[in-house]
């Protein structure tokens, strides 16, 4: 009997661990994660993104486009993923949530000029003085 405790406490344990992985996004260290697609380190933080598994295992991207090409790989739906906002890059933005501009002006690392605003109205504001237009979200399967 002895042994069924200690099992039950160990199982209890386990789940308890995997069930509690955050399911936020993490901000890489600048230089050290390589993108998951292109292999590139991600130095611009301006255009760094993320995917999450339901499992918790962690993809980063150092650009939309890389995330949006890996993400169209991927067979199922049970992932998160994030966008690093283009103005404030401490923060991260649900790419489903996210408004993305594509400019000319927008040097991104893959060379598509794309970049998340946290808001319509913020990607508004920033293509009064750039020019560019605003990407029409692609409908998820």
């Amino acid at each position: 009997m002895k042994f069924r405790n200690p099992l039950w406490t160990f199982f209890f344990v386990s789940w308890s661990i995997v069930s509690c992985v955050s399911k936020e996004p993490v901000i890489p260290e600048r230089g050290k994660e390589k993108c998951s697609h292109c292999s590139m380190s991600i130095v611009d933080m301006r255009f760094h993104s993320q995917l999450m598994t339901d499992k918790g295992r962690r993809y980063y991207f150092d650009s939309i486009e890389c995330l949006q090409s890996y993400e169209e790989t991927l067979n199922s739906e049970g992932f998160h993923s994030w966008i690093a906002d283009f103005e404030d890059t401490n923060r991260m933005l649900n790419e489903a949530e996210a408004t993305i501009v594509q400019s000319q002006e927008i040097h991104s690392p893959m060379g598509k000029g794309l970049a998340a605003f946290a808001s319509f109205e913020k990607a508004s504001e920033y293509l009064r003085s750039h020019k560019g237009s605003i990407m029409v979200p692609a409908i998820k399967k």
